[in-house]
């Protein structure tokens, strides 16, 4: 009797055990999807105000590019900064309504092949199945914590060196020149130094591709103790082939910012290691230099000081982000970034300065994390 007592009240306690146990999984499972809701309400919020906000910019930009300037150079007392970061945080939102409709595209390229072959292969091809990785232990190999839709903002500084290029000068004066092999300095370091920030919205279908918004403040300045090499007429004088820099072209500088905001494409492998993730991506985007030039012997006035939307700029780049830290929203990252830009900037006197800048850079820089899938918003 005894025996069955001990052994009815030891199965009673493992019952009681396993039930606590279950109610404890199901309400920590209710809290994580509480989070996931959480963090699709703020995504589906971030879709609808961008959309709303790419197209205003879009349509303002068609119907009075003009404008669009103006506000650049309202700025151009503190580098045109603050200009900038306006049109970022409206290309940023755009950024969220482009991947929302990248997602949707995504849901509807996975149902085709399912719905065509899904029945007839019974659901096996590799395609048909979820992409994440199965849950299970971090090691020091895994990639279940990488392999997660999140968002990223970061913000880098480094090294910049651009190369020499051609400056062509040409006007309804009589001008027509082309300064060859034109030396650039970055001077990374010096007030306002090179930086740039970003924000990456990994796709919620496929978190290993991701869509980026990035935005950079690079310099070029036309190195003053350079002997050029010239070619054409200034206001209808045949130029000399070499003289020194300073002779016909007093100053030429991207100095307060050679800004370009792109759009880039992102791939990550958490094949290597969990805490060691290399990328690569490739871009498109456009450059708004704040442009300083001036003519030797020509009056203040006739200088050019501000903002101008120029060109185009298209970049590739590499790197690893290192997640070093304790908690795995923060972590630092390395990367090599090319970028080639365009620019047609206007001069006094209906001048037209057209030059092509390629722009090496070696960034170091750091990531935060504020939403990813089943962790919920991070809390401030």
């Amino acid at each position: 009797m005894e025996f069955r007592s001990a052994h009815f009240s030891g199965l009673s306690n493992m019952v009681l055990s396993k039930i606590h146990s279950v109610g404890w999984r199901v309400r920590a499972r209710r809290k994580s999807t509480d989070n996931d809701a959480r963090g699709r309400l703020v995504q589906a919020c971030g879709y609808a105000l961008g959309v709303g906000l790419t197209s205003g910019l879009i349509w303002h930009s068609i119907n009075d590019l003009s404008a669009l300037s103006a506000l650049l150079n309202r700025f151009g007392s503190i580098h045109a900064f603050f200009g900038m970061a306006l049109v970022s945080g409206l290309l940023l939102a755009g950024l969220s309504a482009f991947s929302g409709v990248a997602s949707a595209i995504l849901v509807m390229a996975e149902a085709a092949p399912r719905i065509a072959f899904g029945g007839a292969l019974l659901g096996i091809l590799p395609f048909a199945q979820v992409s994440d990785a199965p849950a299970g232990k971090p090691g020091a190999g895994q990639a279940s914590s990488v392999a997660r839709p999140e968002m990223q903002v970061g913000f880098y500084m480094g090294q910049s060196i651009a190369p020499r290029s051609d400056v062509r000068i040409k006007g309804p004066d009589d001008t027509d020149l082309t300064l060859k092999k034109v030396k650039w300095k970055s001077d990374s370091f010096r007030p306002s130094p090179y930086y740039g920030g970003r924000a990456i919205d990994w796709n919620t279908r496929m978190p290993a591709f991701g869509a980026m918004v990035d935005y950079t403040h690079a310099k070029a300045t036309a190195d003053r103790k350079q002997i050029l090499t010239q070619t054409g007429k200034f206001e209808g004088k045949e130029l000399p082939q070499t003289e020194p820099f300073g002779v016909t072209l007093r100053k030429l500088e991207f100095t307060h910012g050679l800004n370009y905001l792109a759009i880039n494409g992102i791939y990550r492998s958490a094949s290597l290691h969990r805490r060691i993730i290399p990328y690569v991506g490739l871009g498109l985007g456009f450059t708004v230099p704040y442009v300083h030039a001036r003519f030797t012997g020509k009056p203040k006035s006739e200088q050019v000081l501000e903002a101008q939307l120029s060109g185009v700029a298209y970049q590739v780049l590499g790197g690893i982000e290192w997640r070093i830290f304790k908690s795995d929203r923060r972590s630092l990252f390395t990367e090599y970034k090319l970028t080639y830009t365009t620019h047609d900037v206007d001069l006094k006197r209906g001048r037209r300065l057209t030059t092509n800048i390629l722009i090496h850079q070696f960034n170091i820089g750091g990531y935060f994390t504020p939403w990813r899938q089943g962790s919920g918003v991070a809390a401030h």
